[in-house]
């Protein structure tokens, strides 16, 4: 069977890092070329993706053959299944043969939801922007396997997207007709972002599983079970409200980052129109007055995670931002017309 070379690394690439480093089934390490698919697959998500030249043949690419593909001479290739369950993966001066396993050992399951299945129609560039916003505050791994979510809920006229840890919220809203709520695992959440789709994504879910079909990509997973957190109620009763220019406040937490090793807060110290921020630890004494567009109410103090400060102000996308404030022991709302996030505070040294 003769491929081009590049076209088989690009899809290989996008889809190879579902593919498991053990198993016990030894089978699914490796990508299945079947029905002019390849496919990647583990025990909690599958990807196919269409790849032109695959014909009827059915055989599994094994994980250690990538590396020598992707450094073979660019042009055709060809890829021949042998006795024994052997791969040969040949150009006009290189070949190779390669131990694999029969096709039929790989055990994948792409089987549509069940009959209670859904759908939803939502488009790619909204998918994959809301995600690229919001995964920073979806953790990869908690006691409370709901967190690891990402949280997808439909409902009068809006759809969600929320991801969420111990310590900070992130929020993206868009118009949308229809109604659903799924708890997507995190892993499935990044792979749709790294993924090429394009266009409409159709979703079938129901209360277990969930299929994203694009032009190119199918994504198969499993959904996480359970009650997701009662998110909305963060982002009420703030008095105090401030406007910044995003890149002048990052562009500040980025210098006062880099005079630190460790993991100290931020102090944030505002008054009229002006954010005194600060870090001072044994290390660095850094202070950098960032001006405000609009000016607060009263003089208030605030520590924050610096680390989590940054990776909020880099989610946003927006120009300018606001600040909401309740008091100092009370988090801390970043909004902009993308999102919105909440930074919860934490104690300053006195």
């Amino acid at each position: 069977m003769k491929l081009n070379k590049m076209d088989l690394v690009k899809k290989l690439d996008k889809i190879k890092g579902v593919v498991p480093k053990s198993s016990p089934m030894p089978a699914l390490m490796g990508v299945l070329a079947k029905n002019g698919y390849l496919i990647a697959s583990n025990t909690e998500m599958t990807i196919k993706t269409k790849l032109e030249g695959l014909k009827g043949e059915s055989f599994i690419i094994p994980s250690r053959a990538f590396d020598l593909i992707k450094n073979l001479p660019e042009g055709e290739l060809d890829i021949t299944e042998g006795k024994g369950n052997r791969i040969t993966i040949s150009t006009e001066k290189i070949k190779n043969t390669y131990s694999s396993f029969p096709a039929e050992e790989y055990a994948f399951n792409t089987e549509l939801p069940g009959e209670d299945a859904k759908v939803a129609m939502i488009d790619s560039k909204v998918l994959k922007n809301a995600i690229s916003h919001v995964l920073y505050a979806i953790p990869s791994k908690s006691s409370n396997s709901v967190m690891t979510a990402l949280y997808m809920q439909a409902g009068n006229g809006i759809l969600h997207f929320v991801g969420l840890d111990g310590h900070v919220v992130a929020l993206v809203q868009t118009e949308f007709d229809g109604e659903f709520e799924l708890l997507v695992p995190r892993n499935a959440a990044e792979k749709l972002l790294a993924l090429d789709i394009t266009g409409k994504v159709s979703v079938a879910h129901d209360q277990n599983c969930a299929v994203f079909t694009a032009d190119e990509y199918e994504i198969h997973t499993r959904l996480i079970n359970g009650k997701y957190i009662a998110y909305e109620r963060f982002f009420e009763n703030y008095e105090e409200e401030v406007r910044v220019k995003r890149a002048d406040l990052l562009e500040a937490m980025v210098r006062a980052k880099l005079c630190t090793e460790e993991l100290t807060p931020t102090r944030f110290e505002i008054e009229g129109n002006e954010l005194c921020l600060s870090i001072r630890d044994r290390l660095a004494d850094y202070v950098e007055t960032v001006h405000l567009q609009s000016a607060i109410g009263k003089k208030l103090v605030i520590g924050f995670n610096s680390k989590l400060v940054l990776d909020t102000l880099k989610a946003h996308s927006d120009d300018e931002i606001r600040l909401k404030f309740s008091g100092s022991n009370y988090p801390m709302i970043v909004e902009s017309e993308s999102m919105k996030s909440i930074i919860l505070p934490v104690k300053l040294r006195e």
